[in-house]
């Protein structure tokens, strides 16, 4: 049985889920673009978009992707991929240091994939 995200979803991550959401409603309202158009360009279906502006936390990671492209909010996901932005793991980091092999580092602190 397929278990259902919703459930198992903070109060903090539905909250923040429904921003995110009402941030894409808005920035497709300022285009002026119908949820038939802004879906179509986004490749997701008029229902996904709508559970995507209702903070539907079950909708796929892709399509919440989508979503943020066409309404120009992708760059803002941006920092989440800077590791000195993860202050826990940079402590570990830091407190592992030397005892394994690591990955290069560029300069401006993101992964090197």
């Amino acid at each position: 049985m397929k278990r259902n995200n919703k459930d198992f979803a903070s109060v903090d991550l539905k909250r923040r889920s429904a921003a995110l959401g009402r941030a894409v409603a808005a920035a497709r309202i300022a285009r002026n673009m119908t949820r038939q158009d802004f879906s179509e360009r986004a490749n997701i279906s008029p229902s996904t978009l709508v559970r995507i502006e209702k903070g539907d936390v079950s909708v796929s990671f892709a399509s919440w992707l989508h979503a943020f492209e066409r309404a120009g909010l992708l760059g803002l996901l941006e920092p989440v991929a800077n590791r000195q932005n993860d202050v826990v793991g940079e402590a570990q980091r830091d407190a592992q240091s030397r005892k394994r092999a690591r990955k290069a580092v560029s300069k401006t602190g993101e992964y090197d994939f």
